[in-house]
């Protein structure tokens, strides 16, 4: 039997107009037949609270990371996905993830650094249902072994 191929995604920026590779990337990859297991480090921990998810398609410019010289084209970044969301033809990120791992639970695995749950004070209960477990760079290395990794 041939082993299936592995995407790594790790998402450092926790920023909204960027979770959207995760999205993408990751329905692709799974999609084709791959194992794509997700490594939220720094801000990515912080992105996948309870209370943080839920918000990363608003308005809130707070919410992106970006130089100054975006901010119009960031603004209407936001505008369009949450246009896209209001009108049907996008899911929110976060329904789209859940989505992802209802129909992907044996491939699709989303771990939290330990290192930067901890500095940031963020347990397991404080994160969203989606998110495995928490679990270290090394586990996630060597679970994606072989495979390509993103860092987002």
């Amino acid at each position: 039997m041939e082993e299936k191929r592995k995407l790594g995604l790790v998402f450092a920026s926790g920023a909204a107009n960027r979770i959207c590779c995760i999205a993408i990337y990751g329905g692709a990859a799974l999609a084709s037949g791959w194992e794509v297991k997700l490594h939220l480090v720094n801000e990515g921990v912080v992105a996948f609270k309870k209370d943080v998810l839920p918000k990363l398609n608003s308005l809130d410019m707070g919410m992106t990371i970006r130089p100054d010289f975006y901010l119009p084209y960031t603004e209407q970044y936001l505008k369009n996905v949450e246009s896209a969301v209001k009108n049907g033809q996008l899911k929110d990120w976060y329904s789209f993830l859940k989505q992802l791992k209802t129909d992907y639970p044996n491939d699709f695995k989303i771990y939290a650094c330990p290192v930067a749950s901890a500095f940031y004070n963020i347990k397991k209960e404080d994160l969203v249902e989606i998110v495995d477990e928490i679990k270290g760079a090394e586990s996630f290395l060597e679970e994606i072994y072989g495979g390509v990794v993103m860092y987002i």
